[in-house]
């Protein structure tokens, strides 16, 4: 196969028909299901000597029609746990939104401890579902074009 000159071949996307995504993770990410607190949780991940690229996908105990003004609380406490799990320290955030109508947050975060990296993350709330698509790592990994391309990639597929 020939590629033009500076055009990239993107790898396929990963497809989750039952948590009803796509991402190109650039290889078959590594599933694990757990239940905590009869919650349903799923990390999809892929990981490197220099990171991982990651989508969480959580079923929280929400009805999937709560008031508009709860949402920027479920977000940033979200958000929040994140960063905490990390080490870390928020470094920018902006809000956004997934498919033109899901609210969302997109952040950063300076990570100290156990290793120095950084954290880039977006974060959606579908109904009663949160979406957290993560990249954790070095800094020149999480600011790596591939890692850019991996948050731009996720998508819903329903």
């Amino acid at each position: 196969m020939l590629l033009a000159a500076g055009c990239q071949q993107h790898p396929p996307a990963f497809v989750s028909k039952g948590d009803k995504f796509q991402a190109q993770f650039a290889g078959e990410p590594k599933v694990v299901e757990k239940t905590v607190g009869g919650r349903r949780s799923v990390v999809y991940s892929v990981v490197t000597t220099d990171g991982a690229r990651t989508v969480a996908v959580t079923e929280l105990p929400l009805k999937g029609d709560e008031p508009p003004e709860l949402i920027p609380r479920y977000l940033d406490s979200a958000k929040d746990d994140m960063i905490r799990a990390v080490g870390g320290k928020l470094a920018s955030e902006t809000n956004t939104t997934l498919a033109g109508k899901y609210p969302g947050r997109d952040f950063s975060a300076d990570v100290t401890e156990p290793n120095v990296g950084t954290l880039r993350a977006r974060i959606y709330l579908v109904g009663a579902r949160l979406y957290q698509v993560t990249v954790l790592g070095t800094d020149s990994y999480a600011a790596s074009n591939e890692s850019t391309a991996f948050l731009d990639s996720f998508q819903l597929t329903e």
